[in-house]
């Protein structure tokens, strides 16, 4: 629940969340599965597996839902996550390291 509320007021990537806008935010929580390590990032499947890409001491992550929701392919979604490592767009081509997971997803509003 700790980091639920620091997300919506402490992280610096976005604008802290506004107590008018608290009826209209839907909570989603991520339960990750382990991460195992992919030799071959042709392995990843978009949608089904989270990505973790390590690369020259650096890293960044993605969870599965992110490439669907923004419509990227694999080539696309490793190409945003190399950036997000602060790693040159097309550092994932060549000696990048891939764990993978997946994620079972709960919301406030469960069909």
């Amino acid at each position: 629940m700790l980091n639920a509320i620091k997300s919506a007021v402490a992280d610096r990537r976005f604008p802290n969340v506004k107590l008018e806008e608290c009826p209209a935010l839907h909570i989603e929580i991520s339960v990750l599965t382990p991460p195992v390590a992919v030799a071959d990032y042709c392995k990843i499947e978009i949608g089904r597996h989270g990505i973790v890409l390590k690369k020259d001491g650096r890293s960044a992550v993605f969870l599965p839902q992110v490439a669907p929701e923004q419509g990227w392919t694999l080539e696309e979604t490793l190409t945003r996550l190399s950036r997000k490592a602060g790693l040159s767009p097309e550092a994932w081509k060549e000696g990048a390291e891939y764990l993978v997971f997946e994620a079972v997803v709960f919301s406030e509003h469960e069909s």
